[in-house]
């Protein structure tokens, strides 16, 4: 009977390790560049535009919701936001500020069926100023709704690195 009972027990462990491992499912993503700031990528069905922030007065008056976090970071680590959109959001403006040109973050937006929407450094707004700050929009629609993923990753920090990440849904 205990033989029995640690085989049934090494059984489910090697289901749940197969299952842990094996790769699902994904979206197929396509990537169209439009110019050199803003690119489309059509996921689900859904495409989103993203562009370089352009500050108006009526930024912070129309928007929603705000969360602003401030943290540190170091060397090859990965520091997970997660947000979650309701439903009537327009866009997101995304702003990862860090200051210190002579350090290196990224940023990888996931939207909420898990899919990439892109990876972003410093100049893809156009300019290197330690700073990434983009707005993403639907070409169509509201933005999906559910827990969208912001992956902040220091691609090339001297010690230890502060930085402030908002996003504001408008």
């Amino acid at each position: 009977m205990g033989d029995s009972m640690n085989r049934w027990k090494v059984l489910i462990l090697c289901v749940v390790a197969v299952l842990l491992f094996v790769p699902s499912a994904s979206a197929e993503e396509e990537y169209v560049v439009n110019s050199v700031t803003e690119d489309t990528l059509a996921v689900a069905g859904k495409d989103y535009i993203v562009s370089p922030w352009i500050e108006s007065s009526s930024d912070t008056e129309d928007s929603v919701f705000s969360l602003r976090s401030t943290q540190y970071i170091v060397q090859g680590q990965t520091i997970t936001h997660n947000i979650n959109v309701g439903s009537g959001v327009n866009s997101l403006e995304v702003d990862l500020n860090w200051g210190d040109t002579s350090d290196s973050l990224t940023l990888s937006v996931y939207i909420p069926s898990g899919s990439k929407l892109g990876t972003y450094s410093d100049n893809s707004d156009g300019s290197v100023n330690g700073r990434i700050h983009f707005s993403i929009d639907p070409s169509q629609g509201y933005v999906e709704q559910g827990t969208w993923k912001f992956k902040v990753y220091g691609e090339s920090v001297s010690g230890t690195e502060s930085y402030t990440f908002n996003v504001a849904l408008h």
